[in-house]
């Protein structure tokens, strides 16, 4: 039989009565996934498989929909364009792209979109003219209250708020963001995301 220290201290626990058999099983089954190749080329299938953002980034759709107040349908069509680099344009800040989209009624006088920002990249501290309300999508950033925000969390930042973040070097950043007003920043002014 493998060691112990081979088979994860969960299923020890739960097999400390189970005969030596079972526990044998236990172990091979451990074991084979670390020995057994994988077939040549099935990691680049499984992630071009799994890259387009309609696939990737459904488990979104629908706070993607309450976010921009459009329909599901709309979000699928949304999520297939912005995989396309031609569709995003170059943001106020140097390696920063934006996508602009028309929100819903409800969010229709806001700047609604997707904003890229590269792995790593310091946003300036700056001040929010408007309510502005995030989802992440991909990658994750630590604000300067040092509080860390990851795919799936929602940042809401009243208007007056101001705070400055940085993106983590592992990954770029896109998130979905609605904007009322814009955001001041120090030394490049008022920006309105839809008029950049």
């Amino acid at each position: 039989m493998a060691n112990d220290r081979d088979v994860p201290e969960f299923a020890l626990e739960a097999l400390e009565d189970a005969p030596e058999e079972l526990r044998e099983a236990l172990a091979l089954v451990a074991t084979a996934a670390e020995t057994t190749p994988l077939p040549v080329g099935l990691r680049a299938r499984l992630l071009a498989s799994s890259s387009s953002s309609r696939e990737r980034f459904a488990p979104f759709e629908r706070r993607l929909s309450e976010l921009f107040d459009l329909g599901a349908e709309r979000i699928r069509e949304l999520l297939t364009e912005i995989a396309d680099p031609a569709t995003w344009t170059a943001g106020p800040l140097p390696g920063s792209s934006l996508f602009h989209l028309e929100g819903g009624p409800r969010v229709a006088t806001a700047d609604a979109g997707f904003v890229r920002l590269p792995a790593g990249m310091p946003f300036p501290h700056h001040e929010h003219l408007g309510d502005e309300r995030v989802l992440l999508l991909e990658g994750s950033y630590t604000d300067s209250e040092g509080r860390h925000y990851r795919p799936g969390d929602i940042h809401e930042m009243p208007a007056g708020s101001a705070h400055a973040f940085t993106v983590d070097e592992d990954s770029p950043l896109l998130l979905a963001t609605v904007v009322v007003t814009g955001i001041e920043i120090p030394g490049l002014g008022a920006v309105n995301v839809k008029n950049s």
